[in-house]
């Protein structure tokens, strides 16, 4: 059966999309016109920016990882990192 987890102190914003078997760890923040696709992992304080499309095929977003507004997330983001653009890229990894 399809689910999708959703753990203590997560925040979703209104207009978003969560596909099936995903689960968000603790205190991710998902804005305003986020898609999820399916099988997702959110890493913890994994923050998600407003209009970001993350790709089913994406199997995890690493912990504390910032994504960009607008950004199209097609392959997995390492914990710390921000990412953003079309196909997004890695920017810098947080110290």
């Amino acid at each position: 059966m399809p689910y999708t987890k959703i753990c203590n102190y997560v925040m979703i914003s209104v207009g978003t999309k969560i596909a099936h078997h995903s689960h968000l760890s603790e205190g991710v923040f998902v804005s305003t016109g986020v898609n999820l696709g399916a099988s997702l992992i959110a890493g913890k304080y994994a923050y998600i920016g407003i209009g970001s499309t993350i790709m089913t095929g994406v199997k995890v977003l690493g912990e504390d990882c910032l994504v960009g507004a607008g950004a199209t997330v097609i392959r997995d983001v390492p914990d710390r990192a921000i990412v953003a653009g079309v196909p997004a890229k890695v920017l810098r990894i947080k110290e």
